[in-house]
């Protein structure tokens, strides 16, 4: 788990290295083990280290080859590592290391580029640079749990680990996207290949990059998702056998570290599932959760019974509103802004849990996997009823919409599936997750602002990756599209930068690309079955962990923000929505701003859109004025 960087150069040309060692220096806390610089003409590879295998000085980067003519950044882990090793060195390769990112160098040598991204299993984000072709890659791990960004123009290729570390590495300073500000405030994350500066693009998960020196520029897709080919057959039964058996290889596999090893333990299906397979694979191991002081958002209670049932050695750390002291070094990290506000919760515990371990096992990617979210039940419901046809679903519509109803109604639920089940997937899909509705955003833009978004969607990346119908289940649909946006763009994005800013490396057993194609094949069916979401898992856990843990209501690992900045931060929403410096930059309406801050302090929840307000402030006078630095408290 790293940090890496670089710029190439296709016509061979000088690079000044500083530039390099300026990006490489911004991710230290990626890394803060060791650090590499390698260059040349028309090159330079910065590296940042977190010592995890292989301890010792040859684990260090950038690592070449025996001759040099490959060298290698890399950030993440290869899981199969060993396996490929002991190919390779049966064909003759020569290794320096005991470390999964000689295996990168050597695999490349013998396969190529396409091959090994075909054979590799793990979360990585690498720069390999052939110097006999004068090429280099860039590759990101099929589901993006590692960051990649880049800025290719006419004359070089400039990559990072980090938007923010990237920028730093320019010969001049990059604009900021107004596109990517629109994004932020309504979706809580920039989708990719955006990012929040103008010609910066991320490495969009599952694809590689190659340039040469021929300065063309050519991409492949190296995995995608298949949802909608489900195997169809099996019995509940064999479809259980064949999930524990995928898991508990895939735990295994993420227990290997020359380091300690515990895990993120929310007390939810997929994280005492995990917890309860790595304590039975590795003896005792150490859990970490959180409590917070809100009632309805507290699990500490399941956590510590999932922690007392596998026998693990329980840490508990309590989360209050003074995490804002941390928030310049968690924007930092972030690199370019989030406003995911469950990043506060994870970063409060990963810096707990580093204390302890340098690894962390999570249950991030059950949802995902293996419909865990209420959003895939509703689909799924609303597919039988769509069966109907929509003339006949008109009428209880039409009545249900003229009822007032608040969202725990059974009524509003039967007004939400007879809604999508009469309309087309298009005009349902992810309209109402949102963090501002339409008639707040059209007023919120100025003029000059709202010109510059070019009459776009803030929707509109979804429907680009949603597959066509073509008889397939909506729900089927609706899941892909989440897997390539959603969860790399934000879930992984704020679980990777919020532990890797206290240089913690997080490892998701349900994300390895086995498991992953395993739930993809699984039927709706049985995904479902029963009328609840993630059947199967529910089924499998309750062999491992407390009956109340399976059978409680699902809880999203969230942090009272809403509350905290109604009664608590008052002073901070002064300074980063309402202050003089917001008003300068002329993207927002004063008028709306200060309608959207009295409605919420009179009760009407816009947390998640004042969260967006003042991370977005925050990032831009830290990554963009540089009046705010990393280590300031606010």
């Amino acid at each position: 788990m790293c940090g890496i960087c670089g710029v190439f150069r296709p016509d061979r040309g000088q690079i000044d290295i500083s530039r390099v060692e300026t990006m490489r220096e911004a991710v230290t806390y990626r890394g803060p083990d060791a650090c590499g610089l390698s260059h040349g003409p028309g090159y330079a590879l910065g590296h940042r280290r977190l010592s995890i295998i292989d301890l010792s000085e040859n684990g260090v980067q950038p690592m070449s080859n025996e001759d040099g003519s490959v060298e290698i950044v890399f950030n993440g882990e290869i899981y199969n590592f060993r396996e490929l090793k002991c190919q390779l060195q049966t064909k003759g390769h020569i290794f320096r290391s005991a470390s999964d990112t000689e295996v990168l160098v050597h695999g490349y040598e013998e396969w190529g580029i396409n091959r090994l991204l075909s054979i590799i299993r793990g979360m990585y984000a690498f720069g390999i640079v052939d110097h006999n072709e004068h090429i280099i890659h860039l590759a990101r791990d099929p589901l993006g749990k590692k960051p990649l960004f880049f800025r290719l123009d006419y004359y070089e290729l400039v990559f990072a680990s980090s938007a923010r570390a990237l920028a730093l590495g320019l010969t001049s300073p990059p604009d900021v996207d107004p596109v990517a500000i629109d994004n932020l405030l309504s979706n809580l994350y920039i989708p990719g290949p955006q990012t929040i500066f103008l010609g910066v693009e991320k490495l969009l998960p599952g694809h590689a990059l190659s340039l040469g020196c021929d300065g063309i520029r050519r991409e492949i897709v190296h995995w995608q998702p298949d949802f909608l080919n489900s195997e169809e057959g099996l019995q509940d039964d064999e479809w259980l056998e064949r999930i524990e058996n995928a898991l508990e290889t895939a735990v295994k596999r993420r227990l290997v570290a020359d380091v300690p090893v515990g895990t993120l333990l929310s007390g939810g299906i997929d994280s005492s599932l995990v917890t309860a397979i790595a304590a039975k694979l590795a003896g005792q191991i150490q859990t970490f959760s959180v409590a917070t002081e809100d009632p309805q958002l507290d699990e500490s209670q399941f956590a510590r019974a999932v922690a007392e049932s596998c026998g693990t050695k329980h840490h508990e750390l309590e989360v209050r509103g003074d995490i804002r002291k941390n928030l310049c070094r968690l924007i930092a990290a972030m690199g370019e802004p989030l406003a995911d506000a469950s990043a506060a919760n994870t970063f409060a515990i990963a810096e707990k849990a580093r204390q302890f371990v340098t690894v962390v096992l999570t249950g991030d990617g059950g949802d995902e996997g293996f419909g865990g979210y209420r959003q895939y039940l509703a689909y799924y419901f609303a597919g039988h009823l769509s069966r109907l046809g929509s003339s006949l679903l008109k009428l209880p519509l039409w009545a249900l919409n003229r009822i007032p109803l608040n969202g725990s109604s059974p009524l509003h639920s039967a007004r939400t599936l007879c809604r999508l089940a009469s309309a087309p997937l298009e005009e349902t899909l992810f309209s109402t997750s949102m963090a501002m509705d339409g008639a707040t955003r059209e007023s919120l833009y100025t003029p000059e602002f709202k010109g510059r978004l070019r009459q776009r969607h803030p929707d509109e990346h979804y429907f680009r990756v949603l597959p066509p119908s073509d008889h397939a289940l909506a729900v089927d649909r609706v899941m892909q599209t989440r897997l390539l946006t959603v969860l790399p763009d934000d879930y992984l994005t704020k679980v990777d930068n919020a532990t890797m800013a206290v240089s913690l490396e997080a490892r998701s057993p349900f994300l390895d690309l086995d498991v992953v194609e395993l739930g993809m094949r699984i039927p709706a069916a049985a995904k479902f079955r029963g009328g609840k979401s993630k059947a199967l898992l529910r089924q499998l856990a309750e062999r491992y962990v407390p009956e109340k843990c399976v059978r409680r209501r699902k809880q999203g690992f969230v942090a009272p923000i809403g509350k905290w900045i109604r009664n608590d931060w008052g002073d901070l929403v002064e300074q980063m929505v309402l202050g003089p410096q917001v008003e300068q930059r002329q993207w927002f309406r004063r008028k709306t701003l200060l309608q959207i801050v009295e409605d919420h302090r009179r009760g009407i929840d816009h947390g998640y859109l004042l969260w967006g307000l003042i991370i977005l402030e925050l990032w831009v006078r830290m990554s963009v004025e540089r009046t705010l630095r990393p280590g300031d408290i606010i």
